[in-house]
């Protein structure tokens, strides 16, 4: 009988250990994978958010100026470097309340450090974009012989990818949305629960990867860039 009780003992302190470290929330918190805060799964939710904002801004500027609405050479109505845009701005910014270098805030924060966080913050997401479209696009041209986009009849344009116009248009969206949309939304993903942003990303944003990795073999593959749909009037 001793060995079995001291055996039942044995298992009972591991069992105990195992429930108490589960249960403890310090050890959960270590557990927890995060992006400057938030866990990397309601970021991700965030990322996908954020390439339908993308699908979106660029079919409405696409709507007004061309009269075109289209699938932006993919099959899902997300584009995924607006995603990953996301992440960047984030991890490398922050938000315009708060500028930070890599999560080390620059400004105070009175009046006058917010005042200044909020300007800089924009001109960096302007020159951000900027460089972005140019580099991307002629990324694109050398490596796949793809032009997918061309602002050359666009006054203040700078080469065919980008113009000052377009720029300030897609930096101030980025700006109001990280200013003030950013955190209520993050807020709100928070509640759907870490169950339910592991389903989503999982199935959702594997998805949107494959959908964009379709779309870089075809074109370099091709030297086109797939057509799948599209509106005009």
């Amino acid at each position: 009988n001793t060995p079995n009780k001291e055996f039942f003992m044995e298992n009972a302190g591991v069992i105990g250990t195992e429930s108490l470290t589960k249960d403890n929330p310090i050890e959960r918190k270590r557990r927890k994978v995060t992006v400057f805060g938030y866990e990397v799964y309601y970021f991700g939710v965030a990322m996908i958010i954020f390439s339908f904002f993308g699908f979106c801004a660029e079919n409405i500027g696409r709507m007004t100026v061309q009269h075109v609405f289209d699938c932006r050479h993919q099959l899902l109505p997300f584009l995924f470097a607006y995603g990953i845009a996301l992440l960047a701005i984030y991890c490398c910014l922050g938000t315009p309340d708060e500028l930070k270098v890599f999560g080390k805030k620059i400004f105070k924060s009175n009046t006058r450090g917010k005042i200044l966080s909020h300007i800089v913050y924009f001109l960096v997401i302007f020159a951000f974009i900027m460089a972005g479209e140019i580099a991307v696009g002629m990324l694109y041209e050398k490596f796949a012989g793809v032009i997918l986009w061309d602002y050359s009849q666009i006054p203040t344009h700078i080469t065919r990818y980008t113009s000052i116009i377009t720029t300030l248009l897609y930096g101030g969206g980025v700006y109001l949305i990280m200013a003030f949309a950013f955190k209520p939304m993050m807020k709100l993903i928070s509640k759907m629960g870490r169950k339910a942003a592991i389903i989503i990303d999982s199935t959702l944003g594997t998805a949107i990867i494959i959908d964009f990795i379709a779309m870089l073999v075809i074109m370099f593959v091709t030297g086109a860039a797939p057509e799948y749909w599209s509106v005009s009037w």
